[in-house]
């Protein structure tokens, strides 16, 4: 579930582009309005990606804190002893 918008962008663009956006959308099975802010999104990261590290959305911190809540088990013990184990042992390329 996505985070509610809360801005709103309006472009002027011809009709054919409109359309051609709406078809690459409909095949990508999402709304338009979501596949605009998907490729908008992909550009910005793209752009910035030199100038400022990409903040986490809403959505991305919520699932962090769902995975961190499933390691707090028992069975999470496990996993999450072998990834501290891992990140102690150094990277090594054989070839």
């Amino acid at each position: 579930m996505g985070a509610r918008a809360e801005e709103r962008v309006e472009l002027r663009v011809p009709a054919g582009r409109k359309a051609k956006w709406r078809r690459a959308a409909e095949r990508a099975g999402v709304s338009l309005s979501d596949w605009a802010r998907r490729r908008l999104d992909e550009s910005a990261d793209q752009e910035l990606a030199e100038d400022e590290p990409v903040v986490p959305s809403a959505e991305d911190v919520e699932a962090a804190l769902r995975a961190i809540g499933s390691l707090k088990g028992r069975e999470g013990a496990e996993l999450r002893e072998r990834v501290h184990q891992a990140r102690e042992t150094p990277w090594i390329v054989k070839g």
